[in-house]
């Protein structure tokens, strides 16, 4: 239904478009054990069972990761020959909680991550961002990468306070890579103010600090107000301006480009406009005007604790920046 509508809204003009590869295995050994890579292998030939919290087998389960995890891959090889300067690899299953040995959340293989690894394979790629506006941590990266100082992962989600878990911006990094891992954990129900302000605020003097030679994304869009999952309150103009703000961090910083896959995002009548606002602030283009940009409720007590959740990430990152 994504792309239908992004071929039929004209999104896709003037963009190259192609099917997706398969994955193979030496990529998918990159960040994650054998034990995980032949545990999905025996799920997707029995048919079903359980892998994880929340991740389950079906007969083309591994075909299916294979090419997502392939179409990452194929989006990495294209910027980084100078093909393309941005990619997006619309697939599915998503990736960003699948870590180095356990599938979690509808995520087998950590398509980001492998991407990562293959970018950083080249000679002249020194450090990759990874960028993750998903409605929930993208625990599976962060732990992939803890302990590598040549990459740089932040994640905007939404957080629990009365139940702690992963995902505190007290999650820096262990030894060489302490300040490379950059949690910002937003109060539920976060406006489009609260990510306008941690895009200014943080992302862009982090990555500004880290210098990447490449950008990824992962790319969730339960965080709008519409996902039947998520419980954020952003709408396509902020997927717009995350979209805006990587081309503008590609071209400030001269990195090689930047490589987007889709994480979450369970609302069918929004995603495609969503991934659309994206695209159109990648490419340059003005704010689509959108059905579902209407004016809500903003609670004044929100923005004030994210206020000061913003600030006390500032404070603890004052020494890597």
């Amino acid at each position: 239904m994504a792309m239908r509508y992004l071929k039929s809204s004209g999104t896709l003009d003037g963009f190259q478009i192609e099917k997706t590869p398969k994955a193979k295995l030496e990529d998918l050994l990159l960040v994650h054990s054998p034990y995980l890579i032949n545990s999905i292998e025996i799920a997707s030939d029995i048919g079903s069972g359980q892998l994880g919290e929340a991740a389950y087998a079906s007969p083309e389960l591994l075909r299916a990761s294979l090419y997502a995890a392939g179409g990452v891959k194929r989006g990495v090889t294209g910027v980084l020959t100078g093909e393309v300067t941005h990619a997006f690899a619309l697939v599915r299953p998503p990736g960003h909680h699948a870590s180095t040995s356990n599938p979690m959340g509808l995520c087998y293989f950590n398509n980001v991550a492998i991407g990562t690894a293959i970018a950083l394979q080249d000679k002249d790629v020194k450090r990759v961002s990874i960028l993750d506006f998903d409605d929930h941590h993208g625990n599976g990266t962060s732990e992939i990468f803890y302990a590598n100082p040549d990459v740089q992962f932040i994640s905007i989600h939404e957080y629990d306070y009365e139940n702690y878990g992963t995902g505190h911006f007290m999650e820096m990094g262990w030894k060489d890579a302490i300040g490379t891992n950059v949690n910002i954990p937003l109060l539920e129900n976060s406006p489009d103010r609260s990510y306008e302000d941690a895009l200014e605020k943080i992302v862009s003097v982090a990555m500004k600090s880290f210098k990447p030679d490449i950008i990824m994304v992962s790319a969730g869009y339960d965080a709008h107000y519409g996902d039947p999952v998520g419980n954020m309150n952003i709408d396509t103009r902020t997927f717009w301006r995350i979209g805006s703000f990587v081309r503008e961090m590609v071209t400030s910083l001269g990195a090689r480009g930047s490589v987007w896959a889709l994480e979450g995002g369970y609302n069918p009548f929004m995603l495609g406009p969503s991934i659309r606002a994206s695209l159109d602030g990648l490419a340059g283009r003005p704010i689509p005007d959108l059905d579902d940009q209407i004016e809500r409720e903003e609670y004044t007590s929100i923005l004030e604790s994210n206020g000061e959740i913003i600030a006390k990430v500032r404070q603890a990152f004052k020494e890597h920046w």
